[in-house]
């Protein structure tokens, strides 16, 4: 058992395990005789069937047959195998690792590149079985996107290396010699594509190429599973007009990382946010230009902070940021910065441009502070003293 296919069939159905059937054996008859009929690759020549007396040839009848159920058997595995991934839609490492497991367990190679069309994004999650140089996996990122037929998708397609990846090695000589690829397809929808490259000299065989297709089958339906858990999941935690964190979530992780700061002794340091007179802008200019209004200073405020920062729309023109391991001086600066990028941004309009401001408070967590209530009432003084002193300014607490 040298192929790992073989390998894969011996842990699953060799002489010491058996797989069970619930299915009637009329039914796995008839299933045996449709495919004997339809399958021309099951067919039996002629000079196969009969001896030199016309007698039927029952040692080839048995052998055919016994291939068919093989072929059969293990097909209904693979699909068994894959089902059982369904139990981890919810963890989408856990599920990417587990999926990866099951194709290495298959056919042998040296990297995998799982495209998935996330919300509003596209993904591309590597696995590298062997150190690879930044120039091969931007080659393995092209010819996976390659197929994409939606070109407007693959624009800002994300990489993100899974399941302990080798390390990105530049002095690395061994080129990608072969790739096998397959769609991941559930009705009429596309959702990615699987593909797997080697640098070793032998390419795929047929039998991979049936494998990762069957694999793909089954796989679209588990990876639709997941995104769609994504999704909902998503919505439940984001607002729906600015698509930043909302409320309830933002306190969530909030309660997380203050627990997690002050037992490990590090900064943490909040911004709330409101925008000056944002009435007046809806009773002047219609709601749907203060809906116009919400979003952009929610792009403005998600592009200004860092990836590990969390910003949310606190409630309706109030917003709030998180800004993890920062002292109450950078937190002051950073919020000085984002003070003047919405001052001197020009907001969309139907006519001339607008111009909005905002007020700013400010408030870090110290050894007097019991929990992350007491340091949202310290940035909400501050942001209250703020507007106080006249708008358009920061307030810091100290």
């Amino acid at each position: 058992m040298d192929q790992p296919q073989d390998r894969f069939w011996g842990i699953r159905a060799g002489a010491d395990k058996y797989i069970i059937k619930n299915s009637d054996f009329s039914i796995l008859k008839e299933t045996i005789n449709l495919l004997l009929k339809n399958s021309k690759t099951s067919s039996l020549k002629k000079k196969n069937l009969l001896d030199n007396h016309g007698a039927a040839d029952w040692e080839s009848i048995k052998s055919s047959l016994n291939q068919l159920l093989d072929r059969l058997l293990f097909e209904s595995t693979l699909s068994n195998e894959v089902g059982r991934l369904a139990n981890f839609i919810h963890d989408r490492n856990k599920l990417l690792s587990e999926a990866s497991l099951l194709v290495n367990s298959l056919i042998d190679y040296s990297s995998l590149c799982l495209c998935l069309f996330d919300v509003n994004r596209t993904k591309l999650y590597v696995e590298l079985k062997q150190p690879m140089s930044d120039k091969d996996v931007n080659e393995m990122k092209s010819h996976t996107l390659l197929d994409i037929n939606d070109k407007q998708k693959t624009v800002e397609a994300e990489i993100h290396f899974f399941n302990n990846s080798c390390a990105i090695d530049n002095s690395i000589s061994d080129k990608i010699t072969a790739r096998l690829s397959a769609p991941l397809n559930i009705h009429n929808e596309n959702i990615g594509n699987i593909s797997l490259y080697t640098t070793k000299s032998q390419a795929f065989d047929k039998e991979s190429e049936n494998i990762i297709r069957l694999l793909a089958i089954d796989f679209s339906m588990v990876f639709k599973l997941m995104l769609l858990y994504d999704e909902t999941r998503h919505l439940s935690i984001t607002d729906g007009l600015t698509k930043l964190y909302n409320n309830r979530y933002f306190k969530d992780i909030f309660e997380m990382e203050f627990e997690r700061a002050k037992r490990f002794k590090k900064n943490l340091s909040m911004i709330l946010l409101d925008i000056d007179h944002f009435k007046s802008i809806n009773d002047t200019y219609g709601h749907l230009q203060g809906d116009s209004v919400l979003k952009e200073v929610g792009y403005i405020l998600k592009h200004g902070v860092r990836k590990v920062d969390f910003v949310a729309r606190y409630g309706g023109e109030e917003f709030a940021v998180l800004a993890i391991d920062t002292d109450i001086d950078n937190t002051g600066t950073l919020a000085e910065k984002i003070r003047k990028q919405i001052e001197f941004h020009s907001f969309k309009a139907e006519k001339d441009p607008l111009k909005v401001t905002v007020s700013l408070g400010v408030a870090s967590i110290s050894e007097d502070v019991s929990n992350y209530l007491d340091l949202i009432k310290r940035a909400d003084d501050s942001l209250y003293k703020a507007k106080e002193g006249g708008r358009n300014r920061v307030c810091i607490f100290r």
